[in-house]
Parts: C-alpha cells; sequence; structure tokens
C-alpha cells in the first residue's frame, strides 16, 4: 500500500475496481454521446448525402400516387458518371471503373426520362430499368433511338425497381395521349417476377391498412442512435458485400473479365408466380384494349443468356447458384405461349443481342452493372423498328 501525506497507508485500487471504474465512465461518455446525438436529430444513416451521390437511376421510386403505387419525384436532375459514382458509392477498387463519360441527366414533371413539353406521342414504352436506361445519354436510349427510325415520338415510362402492376399504372396514368396508338412492355427476365411479386404483396399491405401510402422520403425517420451506428458498423453487411464483386467471371480466352447475375428458372420451377404474372399480364392487355392500344411485349434477356454462345469460368467464391451449370431456361417460351393466346405481339431481342456479340461482348455493361450498353440499345431499338414496320406492311 502507498503512504498518503500524512503518513497513513493509501487502500490499494485492484485491478478488478479499475476495470469497474473505466467500464462504468465509458458507459457514462456513451450514454452522454447518445443523449447528445438524439437531441441534435443527428442522422447517422446520411439519408441526403447518400442519396445526392446515388444516381437516380439506382434509386427506388418513393414518390406515392394513385391507390397503392410509386413514381419517383418529377423535375430532378443528376450529373456525373452514373456506373462510376455507384461504384464508388459501394466501395469497388478504382481499377474497375469503365471510361465512361459524365452526363447530366434530367427528369420530366412526373418523374421519367422524356425531353420537356412532350405532349403528344404515337408509342408508349413501360418496363423497368431495361426502358429507363439510366446509365444512358438521352439520345442513345431505346425510346429515342426507336423514334428516329420510325419518325415518331415515343414516352418513355421506364422506372428501376418496377414491376408489372406499376408499370401498368404508369400507362394508365401518364401514357396515353389523343395520338397513342402503340404500348410496348419490356419484360426483363432476370428480376420482372420477383419484383411483380413484391408488388402483390405491397398494394395488398396499403389496401388492407397494414401499410401506409406514404411518401418514402419525405417521412424518413433518422438514424439518431450511436450505439446502433457502431453496431451496424460493425456487423452489418457492407455494400460491397451485398452487391457482391466487380467482376465474377472470366471468358475462355483467360483474361477477359466480367460480371454474369440472375438465373431465370423454368415454368416448373416458379409455375405459382408465372400464374399470378398472367393475371397482371392480363390487366395490362385489357388496359390497352380498352384504349385501343397495341400491345407488344419485349423479352429482354439477361446478360447470361445474351452472353451464352461464350464460354465463361465462373469464380469460386461466386455464388452456389451461379456455379451451377446454366442452361438457358423454357421462360421466353412461356411468355411467347401466353402472349400468342392473348393476341399481344411478342419480340424477343436475345437473337439480335447475341449476334451484336459474337466477335465481342457489346450487348451489355461487362462490370458490375447489368444494363445494355449503347450499341445494346441501338440492337433493340432497330428490332423494335423492323417488327413495327413489318406489323404496318402486313
Amino acid at each position: 500500500m502507498k503512504e498518503s501525506s500524512t503518513g497513513k497507508r493509501l487502500p490499494r485500487i485492484t485491478l478488478t475496481r479499475k476495470v469497474v471504474f473505466a467500464t462504468m465512465s465509458l458507459m457514462l461518455f456513451v450514454g452522454v454521446c447518445e443523449f447528445s446525438f438524439q437531441a441534435i436529430g443527428f442522422d447517422f444513416s446520411k439519408l441526403g448525402q447518400d442519396l445526392n451521390a446515388t444516381p437516380i437511376f439506382y434509386r427506388i421510386p418513393t414518390e406515392p400516387f394513385g391507390s397503392a403505387y410509386y413514381k419517383r419525384p418529377g423535375k430532378q436532375t443528376w450529373a456525373g458518371k452514373v456506373v462510376t459514382s455507384q461504384m464508388q458509392r459501394i466501395g469497388y477498387e478504382s481499377k474497375w471503373f469503365p471510361e465512361e463519360e459524365p452526363l447530366t441527366l434530367e427528369y420530366d414533371a412526373n418523374g421519367f426520362r422524356n425531353p420537356e413539353g412532350l405532349k403528344s406521342w404515337k408509342i408508349a414504352m413501360i418496363g423497368d430499368s431495361f426502358t429507363e436506361l439510366g446509365n444512358l445519354p438521352p439520345d442513345q436510349l431505346v425510346t429515342s433511338q426507336l423514334g428516329k427510325l420510325l419518325d415518331v415520338s415515343v414516352k418513355n415510362l421506364g422506372v428501376s425497381h418496377t414491376g408489372l402492376l406499376n408499370q401498368t399504372e404508369y400507362l394508365r396514368e401518364f401514357g396515353i395521349s389523343a395520338a397513342t396508338e402503340e404500348v410496348i412492355w419490356v419484360f426483363f427476365e432476370g428480376n420482372d417476377i420477383q419484383d411483380y411479386m413484391m408488388e402483390i404483396d405491397r398494394v395488398s399491405a396499403i389496401q388492407t391498412g397494414i401499410s401506409e401510402h406514404i411518401d418514402l422520403l419525405k417521412t424518413h425517420k433518422p438514424q439518431t442512435s450511436l450505439v446502433k451506428a457502431v453496431y451496424q458498423r460493425i456487423f452489418a453487411k457492407s455494400r460491397k458485400e451485398i452487391y457482391g464483386p466487380a467482376v465474377n467471371a472470366t471468358l475462355s480466352d483467360g483474361i477477359t473479365r466480367f460480371k454474369i447475375d440472375y438465373a431465370p428458372p423454368s415454368r416448373d420451377q416458379i409455375f405459382l408466380q408465372l400464374q399470378r404474372l398472367q393475371a397482371g399480364i392480363e390487366k395490362l392487355h385489357n388496359l390497352c384494349k380498352e384504349n385501343g392500344l397495341k400491345l407488344t411485349c419485349v423479352y429482354m434477356p439477361c446478360k447470361r443468356r445474351a452472353f451464352s454462345d461464350h464460354p465463361y469460368t465462373v469464380d469460386t467464391n461466386a455464388p452456389a447458384y451461379l456455379q451451377l451449370q446454366w442452361a438457358p431456361s423454357d421462360l421466353p417460351e412461356w411468355m411467347q405461349e401466353v402472349c400468342k393466346e392473348k393476341g399481344i405481339r411478342l419480340l424477343d431481342v436475345t437473337g439480335p443481342l447475341k449476334q451484336l456479340n459474337q466477335t465481342e461482348l457489346l450487348s451489355h455493361n461487362l462490370v458490375f452493372d447489368t444494363h445494355l450498353t449503347a450499341d445494346g440499345a441501338e440492337v433493340v431499338a432497330q428490332a423494335l423498328a423492323d417488327t413495327l414496320r413489318s406489323d404496318e406492311v402486313d
């Protein structure tokens, strides 16, 4: 024991007491910080900063419309390198960033990619990200190129992260003008069925009062807890872990690296979901018939199907479903049967995209992003123009 200035021996502070004191001090400090951050409303989620950094193309629709549906907020502008910015946000190494020119992308008053002042259009195109194509400049969109090829106005109603329910309501609310004659629905085999199922559940929840039909941005509640922020930092998956690697496969040349995703199932694997999707197709078809509109379905293949003529090896650390040997499913045949039964024109653009890829893989972005390149969009637009022209001749 140590002695005090008066000569008395002081009690020795044990290691246990030191640990207890340090722990209590830390808890007090954390408690003060927790109270302070919550009192000032500090948002650890940094929603505003994160949203501004996220290209509009990769954002979910957040503004409610109709009885239970969502669209993008209108009059938005975003400038930068679309794919590169998203890859930076996720945390990929710069060596994978594409050679990309910065773009200024503008969205109209209703949240779609159309020129200002578009009042009348002959063709309306609905679909998800493969219709929106927010990675491409305005003049390279399928809708823009189709309009030039046919010398008509085409309205783009594509929105990422949507399925057929939302898309049908976009057509009903924003897609029919006095001059409209044609509707093109782009069905992406990669995730459109999944998105449709999610929309059915969400709409049902809203209509039964389980969920509120509210603006998802304006009602955002700040994450003000320091403890929760630290926990999420340590234990939650990072964005990179969620999205996976920038590339996960190599061509048989042993050099070309690219990313594949999605494995469209066969009809037997998802027959119940396909029955529900067929009801959605019927709803869209009826809307078109009620308004005297000709409906065309464009079957958009995933990257794996478009690249299927090129042997490649999947990385050993890729998800198990990607490492399994994949053969093109019969989903296109199912869609063809449904469209034929309902009298819907069908255009499967797998063939033209595979032809584009005969010498080089040009149809889709290779690294990270799964969407069409400018070349791929041009091929789709040309195939559509040829189909619509031939129908006029017939």
